[in-house]
């Protein structure tokens, strides 16, 4: 099981970042019938790996997410 992250280290924690896209498939983006939020998938190629494990550190917790779009040049 993941450690939990207090405040202040979720505060210093380098910001994770790594490509992504969302996968073609009707579930990539799923919206609660009740209002109550919503899921999204990611497809993250091998490459970026380390980068997921690293975000196994905030399971269970909130984080603030950015979508900045790419070309495949910039990989």
């Amino acid at each position: 099981m993941a450690s939990v992250l207090t405040a202040e280290e979720r505060r210093t924690m380098k910001k994770i970042e790594f490509i992504a896209s969302l996968p073609p498939i009707q579930s990539a983006i799923n919206i609660d019938g009740q209002g109550n939020g919503a899921r999204i998938k990611l497809d993250i190629p091998a490459s970026e790996l380390n980068k997921v494990i690293e975000l196994q550190g905030f399971i269970g917790q909130s984080f603030k997410v950015t979508i900045e779009g790419i070309s495949e040049s910039d990989w």
